[in-house]
């Protein structure tokens, strides 16, 4: 009981057993990791201030994973998920009781975001989104701070701010309607005269003029990268995506209606970030709805993290104390999620428990040929799209043998790649799977590597998923010339 008590008026302690017990289901129950995750691991190897497809803090929160051994690097990848997400819900929680001043509605807000899969099923197979969920709801909660508050909190603003800009450049979108709130009124444009805004301003810089460069050296791939995904067409993508990622904070509207809560005029600090959030959702569903491709629920997502906070705090002082009406059942539809996860990965309904599982006993099985033929650890691998999951789950996280290209713009490549190198310590290149070695052709890669030449070639039997029946896949060694 005393347990259940402190959980019960303790945020942080909820989100923390929130993240323990999704990070250990999660790790112990999802089969491979997404590719995103062998995005991310490879930008930081690379320990660039930028990345083909987002900016420089995704590959950074990798940087404590690199050395660790392909189990333990699929668990970071999984706790630093929900270490995050968890983050982002006690963001949420200040937000909301710093909006309305109650902690009943504060607790509302941050359990709602249990109505969603995003901050758990959905989040998993993004590497940037989950930062955003950590540092958006802060990054607003910095924001009333500094305008209704204290100036003093502008440093730490423009610190969060950067942070959020370099994990994705739609966190664009926010900074530039704070811009436009901040230059709206005098009474709004005062902080532009505080010492603090300026140093603020000054942190935010110094975190985004890296990337800037870095863009700028390499043909702006990231913008070109999305670019390349979207093709002009209308559609109803847009709509699908925002009832998919705003339905949570509607149904906890009618919910709360239903509860007998009353809402009221929102104050002046709801205003603000209303006015922050909300403006930024028009022209991107606007876009998306006249232009198909790219993932739309993976833009809307982090906009539906902190609209609860909002929300609550547009009710009415007389009827908040009704909240816990509906508070107390929110863990409970959040256990169901985690209840409906944990059957649909244990019963492997739909291949969920077996998705890509055939990927990491490949990476195991290739890494043993290429020992048992040279007594060396593999150190390059490529050709195949393939070969990029051997960097993340093959024992010795060989280095993807591609360079940076501003024509092709690869979003993995080998920073600094040398070809003395790779001969002297070899490489193993993949064909396409399905195809055996008689109809495979690794003249594309060879044609970029002159004095590399195929010692051996040999067919092996390859599964993408577990359980299923393996096709060929075939593989060609490079030998180490020592």
């Amino acid at each position: 009981m005393r347990a259940a008590a402190a959980v019960q008026y303790s945020p942080s302690l909820y989100v923390a057993i929130y993240a323990l017990v999704w990070t250990l289901v999660s790790a112990t129950l999802d089969p491979t990791v997404p590719f995103d995750a062998v995005e991310a691991f490879n930008w930081a190897r690379n320990a660039q201030w930028g990345t083909p497809k987002n900016p420089w803090l995704v590959g950074f929160s990798m940087w404590p994973a690199l050395g660790l051994r392909p189990e333990t690097l699929a668990l970071y990848w999984y706790a630093s998920h929900f270490a995050a997400v968890a983050i982002g819900m006690l963001g949420v929680w200040h937000l909301a009781q710093r909006l309305s001043g109650n902690t009943r509605l504060a607790w509302l807000a941050m359990l709602s975001l249990h109505l969603s899969g995003a901050i758990n099923i959905d989040i998993l197979p993004y590497n940037d989104n989950y930062l955003l969920v950590m540092l958006w709801p802060w990054m607003l909660w910095l924001f009333v701070r500094a305008m209704c508050d204290s100036p003093r909190f502008w440093p730490a603003f423009g610190t969060v701010a950067g942070l959020a800009a370099m994990t994705k450049y739609s966190t664009f979108a926010l900074l530039g309607a704070i811009l436009i709130i901040t230059l709206w009124t005098p009474c709004t444009r005062r902080p532009y005269r505080q010492p603090a805004f300026l140093l603020g301003v000054a942190i935010f810089v110094a975190l985004v003029a890296p990337n800037v460069l870095w863009l700028a050296s390499h043909d702006f791939a990231a913008f070109r990268w999305v670019d390349d995904q979207i093709h002009q067409r209308l559609n109803l993508r847009g709509l699908r995506g925002a009832l998919a990622a705003f339905y949570p904070v509607i149904t906890l509207a009618v919910v709360m209606h239903l509860a007998g809560i009353r809402f009221k005029a929102p104050p002046l600090p709801v205003w603000l970030s209303a006015c922050v959030v909300l403006p930024p959702l028009l022209p991107i569903l606007v876009y998306f709805t006249v232009h198909e491709g790219g993932r739309i629920s993976e833009w809307l997502q982090p906009f539906a993290v902190p609209l609860p906070a909002l929300l609550v705090a547009c009710a009415a002082p007389q009827t908040a104390r009704r909240a816990w009406r509906i508070s107390r059942w929110l863990p409970a539809v959040g256990l169901m999620v985690l209840v409906g996860y944990t059957m649909a990965l244990s019963m492997n309904l739909r291949n969920a428990g077996q998705k890509f599982a055939g990927i990491k006993a490949a990476s195991v099985t290739l890494e043993q040929r290429w020992q048992a033929r040279y007594q060396t650890p593999l150190a390059f691998v490529g050709h195949d799209h393939l070969a990029s999951w051997l960097t993340f789950y093959a024992p010795s996280n060989p280095r993807l043998l591609a360079r940076w290209s501003a024509t092709q713009r690869p979003t993995i490549y080998t920073r600094d790649l040398d070809e003395s190198e790779v001969r002297a310590r070899g490489a193993l290149l993949l064909g396409r799977p399905g195809r055996s070695c008689r109809d495979t052709n690794f003249s594309r890669t060879l044609a970029l590597w002159p004095t590399l030449s195929i010692e051996a070639q040999e067919t092996v039997p390859f599964a993408y998923h577990g359980g299923t029946s393996p096709i060929a896949l075939c593989v060609a060694y490079i030998a180490p010339q020592r």
